[in-house]
């Protein structure tokens, strides 16, 4: 009776095919993140009004209320950045489990510039951990991680209740130097049936 005996090179071969597959297998939903490994952060102070005449109450002027963020990749090479939204609550009340969103990563080609506004903000909180939060306004910061120093400009408008601009300024955002490595976790569907949150400003936000 003749005996095969398989080789050692036809042995790790297998292997190989196996430990590929296994690399390149996709992942099962809920389960798939990504890693962005950052040095700087940058936090953009931002302020809208997002329903009509609703906004701030007695906390700022009457008004409507808009912040534009600039964002620009100076380098010569295609990057990979992080942010996400922290909400401003009142001093003193704790902070709700929907604060802060989760981080979303974006790349930026070689001297690519993007714009968030307050409507791109807000989309941060629809959905974020399976409900949409609908605010009249938010107060918070647009926080960025990125690899490499970047150019962040904030412009701000405002104007009375059904007028046109009365005020505009710009800021340059500076970055802190801030290691740190980003965990990009998958975003949860809508709750069925669809659970929606209607929120005003400073409070902290609770699903």
């Amino acid at each position: 009776m003749r005996t095969f005996r398989s080789r050692p090179d036809t042995v790790v071969l297998s292997l190989g095919f196996i430990v590929v597959a296994l690399l390149v297998a996709p992942c099962r939903p809920g389960y798939a993140q990504q890693q962005v490994a950052t040095r700087f952060q940058y936090a953009a102070k931002t302020l809208c009004t997002l329903a009509g005449d609703v906004g701030f109450g007695d906390a700022f002027a009457p008004g409507r209320y808009r912040t534009v963020i600039n964002i620009h990749n100076p380098t010569e090479r295609k990057i990979e950045i992080a942010r996400k939204f922290a909400l401003a609550i009142q001093t003193g009340e704790a902070a709700g489990e929907l604060s802060i969103t989760p981080d979303k990563s974006l790349n930026l080609e070689p001297d690519q510039a993007v714009v968030f506004n307050c409507f791109d903000i807000s989309s941060f909180y629809c959905p974020i951990r399976g409900v949409c939060v609908h605010f009249t306004a938010i107060d918070g910061f647009l926080v960025v991680n990125s690899p490499v120093e970047l150019d962040v400009v904030a412009v701000y408008t405002a104007h009375p209740k059904g007028g046109e601009v009365s005020t505009l300024d710009t800021q340059a955002v500076a970055g802190r130097r801030m290691p740190k490595t980003i965990v990009i976790r998958p975003e949860a569907p809508l709750a069925q049936p669809e659970k929606r949150i209607e929120m005003e400003p400073f409070k902290a936000v609770k699903p």
